[in-house]
């Protein structure tokens, strides 16, 4: 399959790698995120060493590096059958043959939280080695891994041996929607906004659908099915990172439900309110669960935590609990048909309305980005109090100006209700300059398009097609 996008990531990867001095850069993400097919495309064109890490003994590790090694031409491989100690395999990097071309080795660990686990001294190991050797050598190291919370506190964080040694640190996110729907060139518009809100931006599993098929098809086929890899995928990854799942299960089913505020999320998965935060952190730290604030939210407001809402940041655990938690008895039946025809298509646009807002925001950071709002966006999110809402808001440095915006992704047209509607809200905003976005599938009604169009309208009009003209 042809490799799509993470064009700036590979651009800073490559920055880093035409620095004149050695580097040390540390790439990491939530699992399924493209980090190691993004570094092997970074890789293609390099003089590589790849060591991509398993679940084993140190022993085991230590024999697979120093085969991974001696194919690479390690001078070692002709006294020695492996490397007795992580410090004699990493001083060899030094003495590996120099590429045709000289340019610099690549040396890139996957998922190296693994080697440290079966030994935990090998970030000192690799401190002290950077400090006298590595640091003058003509190499860069990338040091790659899921356990995010394992690499920020115990890698890169103040107590770790290589704390401040980093030369780049790059935290891999998923995909914006202009890129995860150049997986499915021939969808239409509306299907290309159906599918990030069923996969969202992980490429693993954008390359499950078949883009040839249609979106209900690929629902049947790649995440119905017992045997498809989606079926199983959201249990496998908790099982993967987390104990006590079916507490995490109850979790992530009372947000997919609408459940938002502490109070509510406790009520739903019946768990006391006093445990709910430890959980809700580790699903932020996974990056599953995020915690939102209204835009116009002060620092000392976000601290506090009071107004705080919780809502999931993966499109596929929210289709999973949605649609396949609640369901499985059916399923495990086969009875996919009957899914599909009576739970799935019946909701599908109402379930992809929350991701298309979360589009439009990212699409209103691009136009920011490219300079061409009314201002340059310095917070791009929603804004809500105890009685109102506005679905997509940008607010200027100053909190000055804002562009307040409704998304409908229904196939009727809006008109000036939707607008008289939004005006109204905004108003008790704060915010005394704003202009006004409306985000639709279905297009604008004749007035609405009048008002929009004469020339000191402060409303604009953007349609499915705007989103995905690139």
């Amino acid at each position: 399959m042809t490799f799509i996008g993470r064009e700036q990531d590979l651009k800073q990867l490559e920055e880093c790698y035409a620095a004149h001095k050695a580097q040390l850069v540390f790439v990491y993400g939530r699992r399924r995120v493209g980090k190691t097919e993004t570094l092997i495309h970074f890789a293609k064109d390099k003089d590589t060493i790849f060591f991509a890490a398993q679940h084993a003994t140190k022993e085991e590790q230590l024999a697979s590096f120093s085969r991974v090694m001696f194919e690479a031409g390690a001078p070692g491989k002709d006294y020695l059958q492996q490397y007795p100690s992580w410090e004699s395999a990493l001083t060899e990097i030094t003495r590996l043959p120099n590429a045709s071309n000289g340019r610099r080795k690549l040396i890139i660990f996957d998922e190296f939280p693994y080697l440290v686990k079966s030994d935990p001294s090998l970030p000192s190991v690799l401190q002290n080695l950077w400090d006298h050797t590595l640091r003058n050598a003509n190499v860069m190291i990338v040091i790659c891994g899921s356990a995010m919370s394992f690499i920020e506190k115990d890698l890169l964080g103040e107590k770790s041996p290589l704390y401040g040694r980093a030369t780049g640190i790059l935290k891999m996110l998923p995909m914006p929607y202009w890129d995860a729907t150049r997986f499915f060139p021939q969808y239409s518009d509306e299907d290309k906004a159906l599918a990030y809100a069923i996969l969202g931006g992980i490429p693993r599993y954008l390359e499950e659908f078949d883009p040839d098929e249609s979106i209900e098809v690929n629902i049947k086929q790649h995440i119905l099915r017992r045997i498809a890899p989606l079926y199983s995928e959201v249990e496998f990854l908790l099982h993967e990172e987390l104990r006590e799942t079916s507490k995490y299960n109850s979790i992530i089913r009372a947000i997919a439900l609408g459940a938002t505020s502490l109070n509510e999320i406790s009520t739903q998965a019946m768990m006391p309110n006093a445990t709910v935060p430890s959980y809700l952190n580790n699903l932020m730290e996974l990056g599953i669960v995020e915690r939102e604030f209204p835009v116009t939210a002060k620092l000392k407001e976000q601290a506090k935590g009071a107004r705080g809402l919780y809502q999931l940041s993966d499109n596929f655990f929210r289709f999973w609990y949605t649609f396949l938690f609640p369901y499985r008895s059916e399923l495990e039946q086969s009875d996919i048909e009957g899914v599909y025809k009576h739970h799935i298509k019946p909701m599908l646009h109402d379930f992809a309305g929350k991701p298309f807002e979360e589009l439009c925001r990212a699409w209103l950071w691009r136009e920011s980005t490219a300079g061409r709002l009314p201002f340059h966006a310095r917070e791009v999110g929603r804004w809500w109090n105890r009685h109102d809402e506005i679905d997509v808001m940008a607010i200027n440095a100053t909190g000055s100006s804002a562009i307040a915006g409704e998304c409908k992704f229904r196939n009727t047209p809006v008109d000036r209700s939707v607008l008289n509607l939004l005006r109204d809200r905004a108003s008790r905003t704060g915010i005394n300059q704003r202009s006004y976005y409306l985000f639709s599938l279905g297009g604008f009604e004749q007035p609405l398009i009048d008002d929009a169009t004469s020339s000191e309208s402060d409303v604009r009009l953007i349609g499915i097609h705007d989103l995905f003209e690139l």
